[in-house]
């Protein structure tokens, strides 16, 4: 690794998830395109096979509201949502037979993840990230910076605010589990 690109590729904090992921790899016009669309608003970046992206800022818009009133109830809520969720997950599950499950190395920054064949570095996919168990879905676009024996690391070239913004809760949520695993561990 060059060490001039180390301080720049550890900004950001890093875990390795079991994640749900679908992709493609594309031109670099079709890239262009694409980024096009969703600035004119013809094309919206949010994929969620299990919700609208309305019902989905909704649901967040008001469980945080409820939060700040009261915590226990919108926990409560929560739950039962992940619950409904799963039962969806079993409905349409149609819908993510493209998805397959892999262990990824993943940061707000990028990501890493076994790939079939190998990419090019230079190249651009269109990943499709589930983050699990919340089965919360995102849309990004990545440059394939590195090759590892049989995994590629994607730098993110195009992410939402919003979505880099559930990434890292969502990576932060699951370092919390693995610092309280680790401390049941040590005192049990």
């Amino acid at each position: 690794m060059n060490p001039e690109n180390s301080s720049e590729a550890r900004q950001h904090v890093r875990i390795d998830d079991r994640i749900l992921i679908r992709y493609r790899r594309i031109s670099p016009e079709e890239f262009a395109q694409r980024i096009a669309k969703y600035r004119t608003g013809e094309e919206e970046p949010w994929i969620d096979p299990l919700r609208t992206p309305r019902e989905s800022r909704k649901l967040s818009y008001h469980l945080q509201k409820l939060r700040e009133k009261n915590r226990d109830l919108a926990e409560v809520l929560e739950i039962l949502a992940l619950k409904l969720d799963r039962l969806l997950v079993e409905v349409k599950s149609e819908a993510l037979k493209e998805f397959r499950e892999v262990v990824a190395n993943i940061s707000g920054a990028g990501i890493r993840f076994p790939i079939e064949p190998l990419p090019a570095v230079g190249d651009l996919f269109e990943l499709d990230l589930g983050l699990l168990p919340e089965y919360e879905f995102l849309r990004c676009y990545g440059e394939v910076v590195r090759l590892e024996e049989k995994e590629a690391a994607f730098k993110f070239v195009w992410i939402t605010e919003e979505d880099r913004d559930r990434l890292v809760q969502h990576i932060f949520r699951k370092q919390l589990l693995q610092i309280q695993a680790s401390r049941r561990t040590i005192k049990g």
